[in-house]
C-alpha cells in the first residue's frame, strides 16, 4: 500500500489555525513590552540517557550534555547537526546544504559509531549503519541529550563514539511559527496539545522548502559536480495519545514521520534525487508496581526508506521492530535500571542480499549511587546477534565531591560496532569506469568493531558558574576498512582489518546570571589509525565552539563562534587532500511583542567564510532566517 503523504495545504491549515490567536495578540503590540529574561538561577536540566534513570545532570559522571528548548528555538533555521557542532567534542561533515547526506563525529570516532535514539527507538540503516540527522526536524524537538563516550554497555551495538538521543515534543501547548530566509527558504510548523479528563492528545506538524545551493562544488573530483540548484523540501508530523488508566499506570501511542526529498549532484547531467522517509511508531505501557518499582514497556518500529533516482538509481528500506521492558527500582541504597530487550532489523532492497534480516536479543542493568560524598555508576550488558553470537559490555564509573563546588571522576567501559548488511551480504557488483576496473562484494565473516575507553574528569559547579576538563583515551580494534583480493587486485571487500587510537580532552567554562549567559567548548584530540600513526579522515586536531547571550527585558541577542582546525580528506594525509580550519561567527536576535507572540532573526556565517567540511562539495555562505513565533502561556 502506497504510504499516506502529508501534503502542504494540510500543514498550512494546522498552521493557520494555530496561528489565529496571533491575530488577536497582534493587537497587543502597541503595549508595553515585556520581560524575558531567564530566572537568576539556572533550573538544573534532568537526563536519562547517562544511565538510563532520570538524574540531575550535575551528578551524572558521564560526560553528557543536554540542548534545552531555548538553544533549539535559538537555532532558527540551523539543522540537528549544525546544532549539534556547537556542543564540545562533536563534529561534523556533509555532501553539501540542507538535506545533504550528513555525518557525526563524537570524540573523533567514525560517523557510523554514534547512536541515534528518538524517544528511545532506533530508526538507523541498517544497510548503510548511517544516521539521517540531517532530516529530523528541529521543530518537532524538545531537546536533546548528548552522551559522549562508550554507550554500549546500556544501548547495545554501534555506540562507540557516542550516544545522541531526540526527545520529541509532548503535553499542553499551542504553538505555531512561520519564517522565511535565504535560498527562498520557507518554514511553517505548529503544534497543539490537550488534555481531555485521563486522555491526552498531541499533534506537531510542518513543511521546510529551499532552493538551496549546489552540492558540489566545481573542485569535486568525483566528476559529480552540476551547477544547478539541489533543492530540498521536508513535511514532517507526529502525532502522540496517551491514558490514564489509574495513577501512575498509563498507555501511550507515539507517531512521528519525515518526509523528505533531496536533490544531489550525482553527475554533471543527471538531475539525482533521493526520497527519504524516516518514521517511528511506538506503543508504551507505563505502570507503578510498587512506591519503588516502575515498569515500562515498549513495543516500537523505526523505519528509514530509501529510493534513489537519477544516476544510480536504488532502493533501501530498513525496519527495526523493538521490544523494550525496563524495570526502575530503589534498591540496593540506590537506583537501578534492569530489563531484556528484543530487535529484530529486515532489509528490503532492490539489490540482492543473502540474507535481509537479524535479530538482537539483550539483558541489560544500571546502577547508581549517592553515598555521602561518594558517587558510583555501573551498567552492564549481554547482546546475543544472530549473525555474530554473543558479546557483553560494561562500564565503571567513580566519583568524589571533595567539595561542595568540586568533584572528581573517573571511569572505564567498553563498546561495540556490529557490522552492517552492506559489510556483510552486498552483492558482488561492477563499479569499474574507463581505465579502472572495480569489482566489490560484502564479506559475512565480519567481526564486530570493539572499543575500549577510559577518561578522567574534573567538575566545578557554584554561584552561577560551572566548568570541567574530562581526558580521554578510546582505543578501538577490528575496525571494518577495505581490502583488496590478494590474487585479484580488481576484487574489493570489507575486513577487520584497521586499529584507531583517539586520545583528547575537553574544557568548558560557562557563567549565567538573570540577563547573561557566556558559554565556551574546546576539545583537543589526536585520532589516529594506530598502525600507520596518520590522522583519521576528516578529523581536526581542535575545534571548538563559544557564545554570548543577553536578556534585557523583551529583547533577546547572541553571538556564537564555531571553529575547527584542519583537516584531511584521504586515509594517507596528502597535501592535496587538505582542508583548511574555519572560524564561523552566527548572530541571533529577538522581541517579545506580547507574553505569546515573539519576532526573531538569525543571521549565520556573518563574514560568508569559506570553507569545506568534505572535499569537494558545498557549504552555506552568508544567510539569514526571520520567523514569527507564537507559543501559549
Amino acid at each position: 500500500m502506497k504510504s499516506a503523504s502529508l501534503r502542504p495545504a494540510a500543514l498550512c491549515g494546522l498552521a493557520l489555525l494555530a496561528l489565529t490567536p496571533i491575530a488577536r495578540a497582534a493587537e497587543a503590540v502597541a503595549q508595553a513590552p515585556y520581560n524575558v529574561a531567564q530566572a537568576a538561577v539556572p533550573v538544573q536540566p534532568v537526563v536519562v540517557t547517562a544511565t538510563r534513570l532520570s538524574q540531575p545532570v550535575s551528578s551524572a559522571l558521564s560526560d553528557v550534555r543536554v540542548i534545552d528548548a531555548e538553544q533549539i528555538h535559538q537555532a532558527g533555521s540551523m539543522s540537528l547537526p549544525e546544532l549539534l557542532q556547537t556542543q564540545a567534542g562533536v563534529e561534523i561533515i556533509s555532501n553539501g546544504g540542507p538535506g545533504q547526506t550528513t555525518g557525526i563525529f563524537i570524540r573523533g570516532a567514525n560517523a557510523n559509531h554514534v547512536l541515534l535514539l528518538v524517544d528511545g527507538v532506533r530508526i538507523n540503516s541498517a544497510t548503510a549503519g548511517t544516521n539521517a540527522f540531517e532530516h529530523i526536524p528541529l521543530s518537532q524537538i524538545e531537546r536533546v541529550e548528548v552522551l559522549r563516550g562508550p554507550g554500549s554497555s546500556l544501548y547495545g551495538a554501534d555506540a562507540i563514539g557516542g550516544v545522541i538521543q531526540v526527545f520529541t515534543k509532548q503535553g499542553e501547548r499551542t504553538e505555531a511559527r512561520v519564517g522565511v530566509g535565504s535560498d527562498r527558504l520557507r518554514e511553517i510548523s505548529a503544534g497543539l496539545g490537550r488534555r481531555f479528563g485521563a486522555t491526552s492528545l498531541s499533534v506537531q506538524a510542518g513543511y521546510t522548502r529551499t532552493d538551496a545551493f549546489s552540492a558540489a562544488s566545481p573542485t569535486n573530483t568525483q566528476g559529480a559536480f552540476n551547477p544547478d540548484d539541489d533543492r530540498y523540501r521536508n513535511r514532517h508530523i507526529s502525532l502522540g495519545v496517551e491514558h490514564e488508566l489509574a495513577a501512575d499506570q498509563a498507555l501511550a501511542l507515539r507517531w512521528l514521520q519525515s518526509d523528505a526529498k533531496t536533490h544531489f549532484d550525482g553527475t554533471p547531467t543527471t538531475d539525482d534525487l533521493n526520497h527519504q522517509r524516516l518514521s517511528r511508531l511506538s506503543v508504551e505501557s507505563r505502570n507503578r508496581i510498587t512506591p519503588n518499582w516502575r515498569s515500562t514497556l515498549r513495543l516500537a518500529r523505526g523505519t528509514d526508506d530509501s529510493v534513489t533516482t537519477g544516476a544510480f538509481p536504488g532502493r533501501f528500506r530498513t525496519d527495526q521492530d523493538q521490544l523494550t521492558w525496563q524495570n526502575d527500582l530503589q534498591a540496593l541504597g540506590g537506583k537501578v535500571a534492569a530489563g531484556l530487550e528484543w530487535r529484530r532489523e529486515k532489509v528490503d532492497t532492490d539489490s540482492t542480499f543473502t540474507r535481509t534480516q537479524r535479530h538482537v536479543a539483550a539483558v541489560f542493568g544500571s546502577y547508581a549511587l549517592a553515598w555521602q560524598r561518594q558517587l558510583l555508576e555501573l551498567s552492564v550488558r549481554h547482546d546475543d546477534d544472530s549473525q555474530f553470537g554473543g558479546h557483553g559490555t560494561g562500564k565503571l564509573a567513580y566519583g568524589w565531591q571533595f567539595d561542595p563546588a568540586w568533584r572528581l571522576s573517573a571511569s572505564a567501559g567498553t563498546a561495540f560496532k556490529a557490522p552492517t548488511f552492506n559489510d556483510l551480504y552486498f552483492p558482488l557488483t561492477d563499479f569499474s569506469f574507463p581505465g579502472f576496473p572495480y569489482f566489490y562484494t560484502g564479506n559475512p565473516n565480519l567481526k564486530p568493531e570493539r572499543a575500549r575507553n577510559v577518561e578522567a574528569a574534573l567538575r566545578y559547579e557554584r554561584s552561577g558558574w560551572r566548568g570541567g576538563l574530562v581526558v580521554f583515551n578510546n582505543r578501538i580494534r577490528d575496525l571494518i576498512d577495505q581490502s583488496t583480493d590478494a590474487i585479484d587486485p580488481t576484487l574489493h571487500t570489507v575486513d577487520n582489518v584497521a586499529r584507531a587510537r583517539i586520545r583528547g580532552a575537553t574544557l568548558d567554562a560557562a557563567y549565567t546570571t538573570s540577563a547573561w549567559n557566556v558559554r565556551t567548548e574546546w576539545t583537543r584530540q589526536d585520532a589516529e589509525n594506530a598502525d600507520t600513526g596518520l590522522r583519521l579522515q576528516r578529523r581536526a586536531k581542535h575545534y571548538g565552539s563559544a557564545s554570548l547571550n543577553w536578556t534585557p527585558g523583551p529583547w533577546r541577542a547572541g553571538v556564537e563562534l564555531v571553529t575547527s582546525g584542519a583537516r584531511f580528506a584521504d586515509e594517507a594525509n596528502t597535501v592535496a587532500s587538505r582542508m583548511g580550519g574555519y572560524a564561523l561567527v552566527n548572530l541571533h536576535a529577538g522581541y517579545a511583542l506580547t507574553p505569546e507572540l515573539r519576532l526573531s532573526a538569525r543571521l549565520n556565517n556573518v563574514a560568508d567564510k569559506r570553507y569545506e567540511l568534505v572535499q569537494g562539495f558545498n557549504t552555506p555562505g552568508r544567510k539569514f532566517f526571520v520567523a514569527l513565533e507564537y507559543a501559549a502561556k
